[in-house]
């Protein structure tokens, strides 16, 4: 099953590049053992309130001030959410990030190493 969340952030990923921002766009992999009635790996009821407080940590905000996201490339940026939510929701296996327009976007992979 999978989650999805946007963002809008501003960012610099290296000295040199100007200060710009982007719609972050955001998927969440999570693999589990089914719900033997309901089917699911996890209940989005409960795997919302932590992907809300975590998207609230990133949006409208400067990547580069947030601890652990100095340097904001797609992939430290994969990194650092699959890493947050891997300390309270179980079973994260991938997050996705991507920026652009459908089409025409760039994005990453980032798996989950446990």
């Amino acid at each position: 099953m999978f989650r999805e969340f946007t963002f809008e952030a501003a960012h610099k990923t290296t000295p040199d590049t100007p200060l710009h921002g982007h719609t972050f766009k955001v998927k969440v992999v999570l693999t589990g053992e089914p719900h033997p009635v309901y089917g699911w790996s996890h209940d989005l009821l409960e795997v919302e309130p932590v992907i809300s407080r975590l998207r609230s940590r990133l949006d409208h905000t400067y990547l580069n001030d947030i601890e652990g996201l100095e340097i904001p490339t797609l992939e430290n940026v994969a990194g650092w959410v699959c890493r947050h939510l891997d300390k309270e929701i179980q079973g994260v296996d991938r997050v996705e990030v991507r920026r652009g327009l459908e089409g025409a976007g760039e994005g990453v992979v980032f798996r989950n190493r446990r």
